[in-house]
């Protein structure tokens, strides 16, 4: 009895073992993987700096919006439209924020803001925007000038805002 109880036992264990060793590549073979002929590649607008750092699509599906390096928000509408700017900080002046060759990417920054994170507020359509030297902005739907909601905290200012939850 002795005998058969201890081949019982490895037989199980040995089941166990295979059992562990293939069951993990079996469920991986389940899992659906990206289809990348469905992707495409959207190049952002000359001139526009380094992007993106965060997407977003809004409550009917539109985008992807996109923070870029020279401080807006730019909307993707389409092949025929392109790229268009959604939102920009209040103290965005186009003239200063267009990247220009001699100009250092973070003095641009911290003048005309870099969006770090976004997200839309589904119920309302309002876009959050986490920028890194300007704070917690919103804009309302169909973007414009962005409102600050905060920048500082106990007269201290907030340091490299990256995102948020809504």
């Amino acid at each position: 009895m002795g005998c058969a109880m201890s081949r019982l036992t490895k037989m199980i264990t040995a089941l166990v073992i295979m059992v562990m060793i293939f069951l993990p590549s079996a469920m991986a073979a389940t899992v659906p993987s990206i289809d990348a002929t469905r992707s495409q590649r959207i190049p952002l607008p000359g001139g526009s700096g380094r992007g993106p750092e965060s997407v977003a699509f809004d409550g009917q599906g539109e985008g992807p919006y996109s923070g870029v390096s020279d401080g807006r928000v730019l909307k993707w509408n389409g092949d025929e439209l392109g790229w268009t700017t959604y939102t920009y900080s209040p103290a965005y002046q186009t003239d200063k924020c267009k990247l220009a060759p001699l100009t250092p990417g973070t003095n641009r920054e911290t003048l005309c803001g870099r969006p770090l994170g976004l997200q839309f507020h589904h119920k309302t359509g309002d876009l959050y925007v986490a920028d890194a030297y300007k704070g917690l902005m919103r804009v309302g739907p169909g973007g414009g000038e962005a409102t600050v909601l905060v920048d500082r905290v106990n007269d201290m200012p907030l340091r490299f805002t990256n995102g948020g939850e809504f």
